[in-house]
């Protein structure tokens, strides 16, 4: 994956409020809440033109410490946020889960045998690509299937150390989080 080149207030703003998912939220100290905006790549936004997919992968890396070490080591964590609705194809499809048989999503998508989730507007997956201490997890290769309308995602990478521009926010952004 590439990174979001630091980025002005759009960037600075969705990186703080990503921030404030791992950890106390509003009532967090300022701190606090710099210390993990510093984790996080800037966010990158992607368009998907009719039918254009992204293969199967993963956004950890076995040799994240040496391959990843200047975007801040291992990819922990994986927010997509969809920007619109697509109302055929365009699914986000994780090929090693099976969907929970009472989900909203196996009822939906009918014929999925893996866990898959429908781009919704306003709607965020959040996933973890590898746990806690880095460790790469297997499980969680996904892929972008065939939208028949154009797809747009907004993503943000959380790794387990700062990540330093050009891909995470400078000094001076994370001073005004």
């Amino acid at each position: 994956g590439g990174g979001g080149g630091g980025g002005g207030g759009g960037a600075a703003s969705f990186v703080r409020n990503t921030a404030r998912l791992f950890t106390d939220g509003e009532g967090t100290d300022a701190a606090t809440l710099r210390r993990e905006a510093s984790l996080f790549e800037a966010p990158t936004v992607i368009r998907y033109e009719a039918e254009q997919v992204l293969a199967p992968h993963f956004d950890a890396n076995r040799s994240a410490k040496t391959e990843d070490a200047n975007r801040g080591g291992q990819t922990l964590a994986t927010l997509l946020v969809y920007l619109n609705d697509v109302e055929k194809g365009g699914l986000t499809r994780f090929g090693r889960l099976t969907p929970d048989a009472d989900s909203a999503e196996a009822k939906e998508d009918e014929g999925e045998t893996t866990l898959t989730v429908r781009p919704r507007r306003g709607d965020a997956l959040l996933f973890f690509p590898a746990d806690a201490s880095g460790r790469f997890d297997e499980r969680v290769e996904h892929e972008g299937c065939p939208a028949v309308d154009e797809k747009w995602i907004a993503r943000i990478w959380r790794h387990e150390g700062r990540v330093p521009p050009p891909f995470g926010l400078s000094d001076r952004e994370l001073d005004r989080i």
